[in-house]
């Protein structure tokens, strides 16, 4: 399979480097082909014992992304409310970047509905998921997850992964009509950024690393 046609590819290290997160996303459509090439780049990632159990759910249909907006806003109020009684739970983050986290946070809870495309990263383990199999499946879905957000950085879409709308499996399985052998991990929406890219900002390397032992 040819690989997407990308004008002024980003190199893979400019790309990891300025894939900043994007939660404020513009309705304008987009084209069928991209979400194909997003798709097929999460699909060269890696899985354990090379299982390829990753199944990918695009989401276009009005009535499934009202409910699927619907679980997402119930999650976000749930995980935003200690952040209102307690807003030094993200001490690590200054006073101001905590505020524009929570607003596009907010943002994207009032308006996931419009977002073009909402894609779902789910495993199928060829058999009822329990809780100790979809717990081994995060080390198999999260390396697609990543290929598909630096794919949509290198392709000028904006997109950010959340869990909280994907709380209640079993309303998550009712509203994506998902068998038993299948559970979903996150939701990606995706579209144009209304923001700009920009670097991201992590802790110095001297704080996050030791060689041989911690201490």
């Amino acid at each position: 399979m040819s690989q997407p046609s990308v004008q002024n590819q980003m190199g893979v290290f400019d790309t990891m480097y300025n894939c900043r997160a994007m939660r404020k996303l513009d309705t304008r459509e987009v084209p069928e082909q991209m979400l194909r090439d997003l798709i097929s780049a999460a699909n060269q990632a890696p899985s354990g014992s090379n299982t390829q159990g990753a199944r990918w759910i695009v989401v276009r249909d009005p009535e499934v992304k009202q409910r699927l907006a619907d679980m997402n806003r119930d999650g976000v109020e749930s995980y935003l409310a200690p952040l209102i009684d307690n807003p030094g739970s993200l001490s690590h983050q200054s006073g101001d970047k905590r505020k524009r986290m929570v607003d596009a946070v907010v943002w994207q809870k009032d308006h996931m509905h419009e977002i073009p495309a909402l894609i779902i990263a789910c495993m199928d383990f060829g058999a009822p998921a329990t809780n100790d199999m979809i717990a081994r499946g995060n080390g198999s879905i999260w390396p697609g997850i990543q290929n598909l957000l630096l794919a949509a950085r290198a392709m000028e879409l904006g997109a950010a992964p959340t869990t909280l709308a994907l709380t209640d499996r079993k309303a998550v399985a009712q509203a994506l009509n998902l068998p038993e052998s299948m559970a979903a991990y996150a939701l990606i929406p995706v579209g144009y950024p209304l923001g700009n890219f920009g670097p991201v900002t992590r802790k110095p390397l001297d704080e996050i690393l030791r060689f041989d032992q911690w201490s």
